[in-house]
């Protein structure tokens, strides 16, 4: 397992108290510090499918477990210096990355298999409720200077395409 240093830029106060990353609320400051950094990022939003039905068939505490650890699993196949937020609702991130976005999608495909292919965890073994996702990436340059709302607005659209060519089982 990797062990990866986020603390410096996921300050106490930020914390989502239960996955114990930064809420959707620092994202501005976040993204001040991604494009400080001498490199370039790229971002990844992330949508969890049908989470609802862990929380609805098997309760909240299940679910809490259920993200929590889908969280730090995922967390931990991140490149050092990637910073994790809680977006808008329960079951949305963002990830930025210091990777190339070609990177970052294979980074989580690979993941996104490795989920779908077992029972979440927190669930009974001979659960059928697996973790899947749907995420979209762009790209962020280090001279990018369109502000947080535009980011966000830009990759709200690349998961809403992601989406859109999903087929319709998923």
């Amino acid at each position: 397992m990797k062990s990866n240093s986020h603390s410096s830029v996921e300050p106490m106060c930020a914390l989502d108290p239960l996955l114990l990353i930064p809420r959707i609320e620092y994202a501005e400051d976040i993204y001040e510090y991604v494009r400080s950094q001498a490199r370039d990022f790229c971002l990844v939003i992330l949508d969890m499918k049908n989470f609802h039905v862990i929380n609805d068939i098997h309760g909240y505490d299940t679910g809490d477990v259920v993200i929590r650890t889908f969280i730090h699993d995922l967390r931990q196949q991140l490149p050092r210096g990637s910073v994790s937020l809680r977006f808008r609702h329960g079951d949305e991130f963002l990830f930025f990355l210091p990777v190339t976005p070609g990177v970052a999608r294979s980074l989580f495909e690979s993941f996104q298999k490795l989920s779908e292919s077992r029972p979440a965890s927190g669930m009974p073994a001979d659960s059928d409720i697996f973790v899947s996702y749907r995420f979209g990436v762009i790209e962020l340059n280090r001279d990018n200077r369109e502000d947080v709302k535009g980011l966000l607005r830009r990759a709200e659209l690349a998961l809403r395409q992601v989406k859109g060519q999903a087929s319709p089982r998923s």
